[in-house]
């Protein structure tokens, strides 16, 4: 019986793809709030800037006032201090409100109005100036009792506030919209969780089920052919197999699923202390030196890194659905057979990787020439050509590489040894090696975990096996045994 095969295959390839499709939308969700967030930080700035370019006004424009009235008053030239100042200041001022304005939103009408009744008053105070700096005392009061200075004055105050309103009114909109997007996340966030648990509760119970009806299946077996001892004993083997298999691919697949949905979860809290931090910031109307530090380190470190740790995740989900796929899409492949020449497809496989044999300084030697069976050419091609491939890939560095190729017949199997003298497999790792996702030693050669479980299952599926022996640190030896004549119909996943 088949783990990829009937309603088992559909159910369990379904759950899976459901998962996925929830744990990308988590993904794009979260990106696309992360967007969001950020836009309204960058506005929140710039409206912030507008406020202090209009408060910074404001202030110049009474500083200058005071400087007139302390001038008439004393006739003491140290009071035009701020007056001189705003003359120099308040263009740059100007220019600093428009650009924070134009990044904000359109007020250019208003302050134009705004910098012509500056100008006006600016020009009161410095013609009041100039009049007593002449001794007329008098003509100067008559100025200022006109009231225009102070009319020009009132107005430009009542432009300074409803820009400064309008740009608090911004802010506190925009602190609104990052704390609705940092509870929407949430929501999203715990959502996709609690749907991803179901899912893994609801594919436990489908392997359940699927494991009883194996159960059922070994003992009606049992049952039914009470005689046939030798073929009981050998379905008996092949069943509980499959059994303690299908627990450990539901085993590796959960798990393996799950990791990369905890590390978005996890990230997605980052994301929301980052939001947290700027959202103090730009609600603080003079941020401490703490706040500034805590709302730059999560805009330039925290959320960055949150994000890009979500899109590792959400590619290290797709390559394990895509590797599961494709060993599903292969185990429903029909199995050929026909007479193969094990010796010219043998060394047809060494052939294919000439460069990487050069370039790791070794070479295949095959002294005997290899007996031949009947059947799956393509699937003993995927059988040797990874075998020979991984024997290559995971030679030693301190030694030129040698892999050797023997074969023997007997009584009705062919045994097929390819002995390596590479860096080998620790004893603890052995059959580590033949799991689905799981690879052993240093992890520094590409790969999936996927041959050589692809392997061990083909090999099953003709009716034969692979073993493995090695001394670590010396080589690495696989014996492939195989019926001289494979049968045609088997399942894939009982072997794998």
């Amino acid at each position: 019986m088949s783990i990829f095969s009937s309603g088992f295959a559909r159910k369990t390839l379904g759950l899976m793809a459901a998962a996925t499709f929830i744990l990308i939308m988590i993904a794009l969700l979260s990106l696309w709030m992360v967007a969001r967030t950020q836009d309204s930080a960058s506005s929140v700035a710039n409206d912030r800037q507008v406020r202090i370019a209009a408060g910074t006004i404001l202030t110049a424009l009474l500083n200058a006032e005071t400087a007139q009235r302390g001038f008439l008053l004393t006739g003491d030239e140290a009071y035009l201090g701020p007056l001189t100042g705003a003359e120099s200041d308040l263009p740059r001022y100007f220019t600093a409100l428009r650009e924070a304005a134009q990044r904000a939103r359109d007020t250019s009408a208003e302050i134009d109005q705004l910098e012509q009744l500056a100008s006006m008053k600016m020009r009161e105070l410095t013609r009041t100036v100039e009049l007593q700096r002449a001794g007329r005392h008098d003509d100067a009061l008559t100025i200022v009792n006109t009231g225009e200075g102070r009319t020009a004055m009132d107005d430009a105050r009542k432009v300074l506030g409803q820009i400064i309103a309008s740009a608090e009114s911004e802010v506190g909109d925009n602190l609104g919209a990052m704390e609705r997007d940092a509870k929407q996340l949430a929501w999203v966030t715990g959502l996709g969780g609690l749907s991803i648990v179901l899912f893994s509760l609801a594919a436990f119970y489908i392997v359940k089920q699927n494991t009883a009806g194996l159960v059922a299946a070994r003992q009606t077996v049992l049952e039914l052919n009470t005689g046939l001892e030798d073929r009981v004993a050998e379905r008996t083997t092949s069943l509980t197999r499959a059994n303690d298999e299908i627990q450990r691919f539901a085993y590796i697949v959960s798990h393996d699923l799950r990791a990369p949905l905890v590390n978005i979860m996890g990230f997605t809290s980052e994301l929301e202390v980052g939001t947290a931090a700027l959202k103090t910031y730009f609600a603080a109307a003079e941020p401490n030196e703490d706040q500034i530090l805590s709302a730059r380190r999560a805009a330039e470190e925290e959320i960055p890194e949150a994000v890009h740790f979500i899109r590792t995740s959400t590619h290290k989900m797709d390559g394990l659905i895509g590797a599961i796929l494709k060993l599903s899409r292969e185990g429903r492949r029909e199995l050929k057979r026909e007479r193969v020449d094990l010796d010219a497809l043998v060394r047809g496989g060494g052939a294919n990787l000439q460069h990487q044999l050069d370039t790791a300084d070794a070479a295949i030697d095959i002294p005997k020439e290899l007996p031949s069976v009947v059947g799956d050419r393509l699937a003993l091609e995927q059988v040797f050509g990874n075998i020979l491939e991984n024997a290559v890939k995971y030679l030693a560095k301190d030694r030129p590489g040698l892999i050797e190729v023997e074969g023997e017949e007997s009584g009705g199997r062919v045994k097929i040894r390819i002995k390596d003298n590479g860096r080998g497999i620790e004893e603890k790792d052995l059959e580590r090696v033949f799991e689905l996702f799981r690879r052993a030693g240093p992890q520094d050669r590409p790969g999936e975990g996927v041959g050589l479980a692809h392997v061990r299952a083909l090999v099953r599926r003709m009716g034969g096996d692979v073993t493995v022996a090695s001394r670590f640190g010396h080589g690495t030896t696989f014996e492939v045994d195989l019926p001289k004549k494979s049968r045609t119909k088997d399942t894939y996943a009982e072997s794998l």
